[in-house]
């Protein structure tokens, strides 16, 4: 059996390709991402079905292209969607970061936001990097973020603790852990 120590290294991923998310119509996200935030539409696939299967579904796949060439993208399924997929989502739950290389920039983004109707929170620091908020129409949130001077430091100095890091979170969240999951089983009758 092959283990996964028998392997050779990976590959090296060269960057993100494309992240999909669901999108409540198409046309209202791309006045979003193409209008609002002047990314490209590179492509507007619709089908019939689910690539490489029998399952029968008409959907479209939109992507639209940032200037490093990745992409993000969405599905539009008008006849699969739920009334609470399209909902506020915390960004703790997903988000989409998109960086800028300066300030001005970023503040352009929040004028552009606001002029549009959007909501904007920030610019907010995070030491790191500094970032301004929206929702998009799918209630995604999505971020401008710039990095900050110390960037390069303050990573550099992360990437050094991060078996510490991982080592001490996991010693102090994992009984939490276990106690949600306990509560979350269903009680077991003797």
């Amino acid at each position: 059996m092959t283990t996964l120590a028998s392997l050779p290294p990976p590959p090296t991923i060269q960057g993100v390709h494309h992240a999909a998310y669901l999108c409540f119509d198409a046309a209202e996200t791309r006045a979003f991402y193409e209008d609002v935030c002047g990314l490209k539409t590179v492509a507007a696939f619709t089908f019939n079905d689910i690539s490489g299967t029998d399952i029968k579904i008409r959907y479209m796949h939109i992507f639209f292209e940032m200037a490093d060439g990745n992409c993000i993208a969405f599905f539009d399924l008008p006849t699969k969607l739920r009334p609470n997929d399209f909902k506020r989502a915390s960004g703790f739950k997903q988000h989409i970061a998109m960086r800028v290389e300066t300030e001005d920039e970023m503040l352009a983004f929040k004028k552009r936001w606001e002029a549009a109707g959007y909501h904007v929170d920030g610019p907010l620091d995070h030491h790191f990097v500094r970032s301004i908020y929206t929702h998009d129409p799918n209630g995604i949130q999505v971020e401008i973020t710039i990095k900050t001077p110390e960037y390069g430091a303050i990573m550099a100095k992360e990437q050094t603790m991060v078996e510490e890091t991982m080592a001490a979170w996991e010693k102090e969240t994992r009984p939490l852990k276990d106690a949600y999951l306990k509560a979350q089983s269903p009680a077991k009758s003797g």
